[in-house]
């Protein structure tokens, strides 16, 4: 069965350090991000950088070693371009005031928006060139940025369903650039919720328990998020298989407990709760596990010293 130890960062963390701290933790995979917030153009911002000269360069380091790099982005509106809305405002949603906006994300009821978000993720895996065949484009990173045009209303498509009918589109056009490939249905934001829908057969689940209380193992009853949390991931587990789940953790998430700010603090990690937590998901039979481990870079390096990417690698180790 294939397995996954793995961090995401971001593509400005990258340094040669990470070709090490990958080899010491044992580490199989490393998902490249950058932080994104609708209306930055943060895809495009990555997409130049991967082809100045050098932009590839730690990637290739990896890649060499053994790592596989894969991309992890909130890429909706480069997959659905935001001036698409003056030729046809009904491919993006309606929002809670029942106004037409190109914010963010898309109405899933649109043929139209979906075909265009099919082809970007055409387009958008060939850019990127990876070598996997697992494709990570999410929805834009933002809360209550559903349709509720009278379509939606009208199926009920929650935020669960709204997203799998977005990753669907999104895994139509990864298979035609790439015919292994397969995509990330993101449980995150408004998906934190049990869809009708059902994914297409080349997409996988990937759980992303952010705002629950870091410091506390997620089986914790002293905080309800924890064991809420709990209780979602079983019931995705009935619609998703738990061998090809992702679980994306924020564990090390240096850019979280620095507040979004440089220089990066000491990264705070519970190695109680990496473990407990571990051992939970893996108890579900899932075998694919990822932290976060933005601002763990250079910098880094340079105030704080070793990060514990080693002590993080020997936990999942002792499960995955």
């Amino acid at each position: 069965m294939e397995k996954t130890r793995g961090v995401v960062l971001l593509y400005e963390d990258l340094c040669d350090h990470w070709v090490r701290w990958c080899r010491e933790g044992n580490l199989t995979s490393l998902g490249v991000h950058k932080i994104a917030l609708p209306g930055q153009g943060s895809v495009d911002a990555l997409l130049e950088a991967l082809e100045k000269p050098g932009g590839r360069r730690v990637i290739g380091m990896l890649e060499d070693a053994g790592v596989q790099v894969e991309y992890e982005l909130h890429a909706l509106e480069w997959l659905l371009p935001r001036n698409l809305f003056d030729k046809d405002p009904t491919m993006f949603r309606v929002d809670g005031e029942g106004v037409r906006t190109a914010d963010c994300n898309l109405c899933p009821s649109s043929p139209e928006a979906l075909e265009a978000v099919s082809e970007g993720a055409y387009k958008l895996a060939k850019k990127l060139g990876q070598q996997s065949h697992r494709y990570f484009f999410w929805m834009d990173d933002a809360a209550k940025a559903g349709c509720s045009c009278e379509k939606c209303r009208a199926a009920k498509l929650n935020g669960a369903d709204q997203g799998i009918l977005t990753a669907n589109a999104i895994a139509a056009g990864v298979k035609a650039y790439d015919s292994a490939a397969s995509a990330a249905y993101l449980a995150y934001a408004d998906a934190k919720c049990l869809p009708d829908v059902l994914p297409a057969e080349n997409v996988f689940l990937e759980f992303a328990p952010m705002d629950r209380d870091h410091a506390r193992p997620l089986t914790d009853p002293a905080d309800p998020r924890g064991p809420a949390y709990c209780r979602l991931l079983e019931d995705l587990l009935t619609v998703f298989p738990a061998e090809n789940t992702h679980v994306l953790e924020y564990w090390l998430d240096n850019a979280l407990y620095s507040g979004y700010k440089m220089p990066p603090v000491k990264v705070p990690f519970h190695a109680d709760v990496c473990d407990a937590d571990t051992e939970f998901y893996t108890a579900l039979g899932i075998r694919h596990v990822k932290t976060f481990a933005s601002y763990i870079c250079e910098e880094y390096h340079t105030l704080h010293g070793e990060p514990p990417i080693g002590e993080y690698g020997m936990i999942l180790e002792k499960f995955i």
